[in-house]
């Protein structure tokens, strides 16, 4: 009877080695994946509520500090957005099998905001402001205005005349910068028409 069990143990011990070489052998796994444009501090991800991890500046990949269970379900999300960008996650929920996780890849854009401001004493029709390509016609009276294009975070702007309206001559100050947009629009321009 000993034989017959000793017999029978060691091809089950081979079978269960086999098994486990199968499928890596792990019971938990790293997550993670890559990382594109993150250029400010600040962002934090979150997998559900097991664990958090905060990336670093011009970080290329990240990996959570706890790995998640073979076969549990995971669920990425922005805890925390960096400054003046907004990043996603793709890839952001599955279920871990054997092996790591490095597809719940993040990407990351500056933050778009308007441009524009105020117009004082335009009387005529005819004004054309630019800044770059992009054009913006305001109504005669018009006391304000946004141009129709979003300006990036950390790009240069610059508004101009294009064309002066029909007996008057506009002048822009304020109309060039860098937007570093922080939390709203541009609102500083000025136009001024005589």
């Amino acid at each position: 009877m000993t034989t017959l069990t000793s017999t029978l143990r060691l091809p089950a011990a081979l079978l269960l080695s086999c098994a486990l070489a199968a499928c890596g052998g792990y019971t938990a796994v790293n997550l993670g994946g890559a990382v594109a444009g993150l250029t400010t501090s600040g962002l934090v991800l979150a997998n559900g509520t097991a664990s958090t991890v905060t990336i670093p500046v011009n970080a290329t990949i990240y990996t959570f500090p706890n790995q998640i269970d073979v076969n549990a379900a995971f669920a990425i999300t922005v805890q925390t957005q960096p400054a003046r960008l907004t990043c996603a996650v793709a890839n952001a929920t599955g279920r871990a099998s054997g092996i790591a996780i490095t597809t719940a890849n993040v990407v990351c854009v500056p933050n778009k905001y308007t441009l524009g401001g105020t117009i004082a004493n335009l009387n005529t029709a005819g004004l054309v402001l630019t800044n770059g390509s992009d054009t913006f016609s305001p109504a005669a009276g018009a006391q304000s205005f946004t141009m129709p294009t979003t300006v990036a975070d950390g790009t240069s702007y610059g508004v101009a005349v294009l064309t002066q309206p029909a007996g008057q001559t506009c002048s822009v100050a304020a109309g060039t910068g860098t937007a570093i947009m922080g939390a709203g629009p541009v609102t500083s321009v000025q136009v001024n028409c005589v």
